[in-house]
Formats: C-alpha cells, structure tokens, sequence
C-alpha cells in the first residue's frame, strides 16, 4: 500500500510542479499567450497564481509567483515522500536547496524534451503548424539561437542543438553534486 501511495503522491505533486514551472517558462521564453496550449497552462495555473501574484508580482517577463509556487510544490514532495519513509532527517535549508534543484533539473528536462520534439518534428512533419510544435519551437529558441550564432552552417544541417544538449546533459549532471558539496 505504501508504494501505491508514494507513486500517486509523486504523480500529483510532480504534475503540478510540471504545470508551474511550464507556466514560468513559457512568460521568460515570451512563448505566444494566445496559443492554445499556453492557454490550457494559464487556465490551469491561475486558480493557484492569481491570489499569489499580490503579494509576488512579477518582474520584467519573470513570473515570480509561478517559480516560488512550483518550488514550494518540490518541497513539498520531498517532505511528503520523506514522511512516507519514516522522516525527515535534514533541516529546512536542505530541503529549500532540493526543491530548487528539482526545478532547475526540471527546466533542464522540459527544454530536453522540447529540443528533442523539435528535432523529430523537423524530419517527420517539416513546416507543421501545429500550435504544440509552434509553442515546442518558440520555447527552444531562446536556447537554441545563441548556439547557432556560435556555430557555422554546415551544408543546411543545424548542429546548434548537440551543443544545448551538452550544455543541459553538463548542467543535469552538475546541479546535485554542486548541492552535495555545499551541505
């Protein structure tokens, strides 16, 4: 019973997470609002953002309120799966660095998948406009353009995306053991 109660409680408290943190992408990325699945993260978010966003408002494109929400969310996780087996050992502090390095890893794994989904996209249905692979595309471009500026074409082929995909691999191995170290 135990592990059907820890896999439900991860699946919620990381859908959840997933859905803030998504939000938060999609305003610092200036992802198009009227997309229809920007849509579909706003009307699902907003229930929880809009009371939150009085007392943290956001600054410049940075939704404040989504990135506290979707932290508070891991730590939450973190607590619940602890209590689950048997307690919590470490302090508050630790457990506020792991919910934000669950974020960041998080953010790392949505522009994986996004980069990937792109890529796949642009071999199986070239200059598709389906409003996900619009939204997947507007997402990555902001990882993306730096590295094409970076590297030279070649022949038409786009390399831009193995130099992101070494950067995040780098930045998903790194994130836990810079965390490690510091406590």
């Amino acid at each position: 019973m135990n592990e059907v109660l820890h896999y439900l409680v991860t699946f919620v408290l990381q859908a959840a997470a997933f859905m803030f943190v998504a939000r938060f992408l999609l305003q610092v990325c200036r992802v198009d609002f009227y997309n229809p699945v920007s849509q579909g993260v706003v009307k699902v978010t907003d229930p929880v953002l809009r009371p939150l966003r009085r007392v943290l408002p956001g600054f410049s494109n940075i939704d404040l309120a989504a990135l506290v929400t979707a932290v508070a969310t891991q730590v939450l996780l973190l607590m619940a799966l602890a209590a689950l087996r048997g307690g919590y050992s470490g302090g508050v502090v630790l457990l506020l660095a792991g919910g934000i390095v669950e974020v960041a890893l998080l953010c790392i794994r949505i522009f994986w998948w996004s980069i990937l989904i792109t890529l796949i996209a642009g071999w199986v249905v070239p200059g598709s406009s389906h409003p996900a692979l619009g939204l997947v595309q507007q997402l990555t471009e902001p990882l993306l353009a730096p590295a094409r500026r970076l590297l030279p074409a070649f022949g038409g082929l786009d390399f831009s995306p193995i130099v992101v995909f070494l950067i995040l691999g780098l930045l998903e191995r790194m994130l836990p053991q810079l965390v490690a170290a510091l406590f």
